[in-house]
């Protein structure tokens, strides 16, 4: 996912944000290294164990592409020794503008680690540091002043950056997650007109099996005829699910499995389609018609009040009939969300399908689109005898 969706650069990113801002916090640390008490080790002693910390961390990352859970839990704990170790150094040092070093670069030390693993559990990480750094640095409010300020922003700058990364990468996966799923359910652009969907086929498949199994059964004689009543239970209902199934075929088209197959627009999207005339549309339209839906559903707001849904109703006109020429009439009905919202590509895309009109509603707002399409004949085609012949035979 990381390779083929950009993930590796957004996580090479903020690798080099992190990094930038430890060698900032370790400038800082320079700064202030004449005003540490003689006789200790200043700030250094909490930068050497950062260091190895990010070392171990380093080095277990090229051996384990995922890091096991323990030691994720143990460098996680490591942290906690510079974060002392600074606090301890800086302490009654606020007065003279010397504020925590090692224990902020700790904290975009979790920058990668949320891109990599998780974002909740380095966020809850960096706000504990931050709280550390925050009342270390109220502690010295009557000797420090307004120099608590500067100890408050650095407090600040442990956690504001793993915020930012724990958006950025919510967002990114949300994105892939969209883009994922848009991939897949547009292999149901180039069905036929009357299709089984996955979820279709993975029960069709089950189906076949059962049938085989008890027809191999009734051959190899490990069932007597006349076979028992369970047995004929069974078969029984292997044939009336089968029947359904072929029955539903005839008008489950590209559109209702593309739809159901989904988890965005299954519970967002309505197909009212009971002639199946969604099938007659060109790949070109089809695919105008589903990213229109897509981009529909994305522009819900979030929060909104007014409960959110689109209804998709497909009918064949009468009038493009009697002229010789299929004409389609789709009518997209949206609630819960204002025409200005949505994103122009949307219009470009339904223009894909044909000509056009928006209503305008006080909930919402209806597109009427009129669509040319091939004439097919649906009832003679080879298909639809089969499924034909198949329910006589299951009837029989």
């Amino acid at each position: 996912m990381r390779e083929s969706h950009g993930g590796r650069r957004l996580a090479t990113g903020i690798t080099i944000g992190a990094g930038l801002i430890i060698l900032a916090h370790l400038a800082l640390a320079f700064s202030f290294a004449p005003y540490y008490l003689k006789g200790w080790p200043g700030p250094w002693a909490a930068w050497i164990a950062l260091a190895m910390v990010v070392a171990v961390g380093a080095v277990s990352r090229a051996f384990w592409r995922n890091l096991p859970d323990w030691l994720y839990a143990a460098l996680l704990a490591g942290l906690i020794a510079p974060l002392w170790l600074d606090v301890v150094a800086t302490a009654g040092l606020l007065q003279y503008g010397v504020t925590s070093t090692a224990g902020a670069a700790a904290g975009a030390v979790l920058m990668p680690v949320a891109a990599i693993r998780g974002t909740r559990i380095p966020l809850a990480a960096a706000a504990g540091i931050g709280l550390v750094l925050a009342v270390s640095a109220l502690v010295q409010l009557d000797s420090a002043g307004a120099s608590v300020v500067s100890g408050l922003s650095v407090a600040a700058s442990a956690v504001f950056p793993v915020v930012l990364v724990t958006l950025a990468v919510s967002g990114f996966r949300r994105l892939v997650g969209r883009e994922l799923d848009l991939s897949l359910v547009q292999s149901t652009v180039g069905t036929p007109h009357s299709a089984v969907g996955m979820r279709a086929s993975e029960e069709l498949a089950q189906l076949d099996f059962d049938a085989e199994a008890l027809l191999d059964d009734v051959g190899a004689g490990r069932v007597a005829i006349p076979v028992p009543a369970e047995i004929a239970e069974r078969a029984g209902s292997l044939a009336a699910r089968l029947r359904v199934r072929l029955i539903e075929g005839r008008t489950d088209t590209w559109l209702r499995h593309a739809v159901t197959e989904s988890a965005y627009l299954s519970d967002r999207v309505t197909v009212d389609d009971p002639s199946g005339v969604a099938g007659l549309l060109s790949k070109t339209q089809r695919d105008g018609l589903l990213l229109a839906l897509w981009l529909l559903v994305g522009e819900r707001p979030k929060g909104a009040t007014s409960p959110f849904a689109v209804l998709v109703a497909c009918r064949e006109s009468a009038i493009g009939s009697e002229a010789g020429a299929p004409l389609l009439t789709i009518a997209i009905d949206v609630k819960g969300v204002a025409r200005r919202r949505v994103d122009p590509a949307t219009w470009d895309a339904l223009g894909s399908l044909g000509r056009y009109e928006v209503i305008v509603g006080a909930e919402g707002f209806r597109i009427d689109i009129a669509c040319s399409v091939e004439k097919i004949d649906i009832a003679g085609s080879p298909a639809a005898r089969a499924a034909v012949r198949s329910r006589g035979e299951l009837n029989g």
